[in-house]
């Protein structure tokens, strides 16, 4: 009886053991949203892929808009919101994990990106922090503090904060 025990304890830990992965060697899709400053906003589209201990590789699109007070009527209106500076980019970013919890970890983010301002060519590099937390089933809240240097850009600096959620590909 006890051998029987055994057995199926030994076979319960095993199907335990395989099915857990820690989320190791898994991909993402995100999307995040943001202000920058000044009078900037940020939408980044995002392919992550995370390796050992958290380390992630980030592949993605970003766009970016900067508005402006209208000249003659002194508001934003929609002309001076979509039409004043628009630049997207395409890029990649390693992710190192520095610091981790139970249910949340926070990466630096190093990348660069090229792209066009819809005019000329315009290439970044990009310096941030991002921190994550876990949901069930894989999904992950995130925000992450930007701060881009933009050559050729109208904007040598940008910084500002972006929210998103990040869904399990897999």
């Amino acid at each position: 009886m006890t051998m029987r025990k055994t057995i199926l304890l030994l076979l319960a830990c095993a199907g335990i053991a395989l099915k857990a992965s820690a989320q190791r060697n898994s991909d993402r899709l995100s999307l995040g949203a943001g202000l920058l400053y000044e009078n900037g906003m940020d939408l980044t589209i995002a392919y992550e892929h995370e390796g050992n201990y958290r380390h992630a590789w980030e592949f993605f699109a970003n766009g970016y808009l900067k508005w402006a007070e209208c000249a003659s009527c002194g508001h934003v209106c929609p002309d001076s919101f979509w039409r004043n500076y628009r630049s997207y980019g395409f890029g990649a970013a390693y992710k190192p994990c520095v610091t981790r919890g139970r249910n949340h970890f926070g990466n630096l983010r190093i990348g660069a990106s090229a792209g066009s301002d819809t005019r000329k060519f315009v290439a970044g590099l990009h310096l941030g922090y991002e921190h994550n937390y876990v949901m069930r089933s894989g999904w992950m809240l995130f925000w992450q503090v930007k701060s881009d240097v933009m050559i050729k850009g109208k904007d040598l600096f940008r910084t500002g904060i972006v929210l998103g959620v990040k869904l399990p590909v897999k």
